[in-house]
Order: structure tokens, then C-alpha cells, then sequence
């Protein structure tokens, strides 16, 4: 899932927290071809996890880019069968100098805890 653009209620800042700022995923997940093909049968359902993404506008005003992030990769470990999960989460709009300040993660299913 690419370029993933939502309008999100996110931000420590006092100036964050009055409306939306724009936020940017990428978003890849990773599966074992063997495992994958026999177990899964090759095919995700990405629609449960792309309805989880998009409700994200709707959620209450989170302080910080972490808290979403450890969401996004909860979701995509509990909605389908991938073994590792990449995420890149952006915020694009917060200084006005540079394009944009996130953080970039590559998590193994066996490493994360919720």
C-alpha cells in the first residue's frame, strides 16, 4: 500500500491540536512464499486492513506519531497473515524547512508484542 495520504488529528505541539494535519504511509507486508502459498493460498484480503487506515481520520486526537504507528502494525499483524511488516509514516506539513519528519519501521511478526 503506497503513498497512503490521510487527514489526521495527531501532534504534541499546542499548534497540532486544533485540526487535522495531513500524514503519509507506505506500507509493506512480507510473507514467506512457501508458508504463504500452502497456508494462504497466495491471496490477502487487503480491504479489512485499507478500512482500518482510512477510519484513522475518525479517531480521537493522538499526541504522538509512535502511538499510530504501533497501531498500524498491530492491524496489519491481526488482519492478515504477514510475517513482517515495513511502515514509513510521514508528517509532511510540520516545519515549514524541510518535507517532512517521521519514522520508518520494519517489524517481524515474532518481535512485536501489543
Amino acid at each position: 500500500m503506497r503513498d497512503i495520504e490521510l487527514s489526521v488529528r495527531i501532534g504534541e505541539h499546542a499548534w497540532e491540536k486544533h485540526d487535522a494535519q495531513r500524514l503519509r504511509l507506505d506500507l509493506t507486508l512480507r510473507f514467506g512464499l512457501r508458508d504463504y502459498n500452502e497456508r494462504h493460498g497466495g491471496y490477502v484480503n487487503y480491504d479489512p486492513l485499507r478500512a482500518f487506515v482510512e477510519a484513522m481520520e475518525d479517531r480521537p486526537h493522538t499526541e504522538r506519531i509512535e502511538t499510530l504507528a504501533r497501531d498500524i502494525i498491530a492491524a496489519c499483524f491481526e488482519l492478515t497473515p504477514a510475517e513482517r511488516v515495513e511502515l514509513t509514516i510521514m508528517k509532511p506539513d510540520i516545519f515549514p524547512e524541510m518535507k517532512g519528519v517521521g519514522l520508518r519501521y520494519d517489524v517481524a511478526r515474532a518481535d512485536f508484542s501489543t
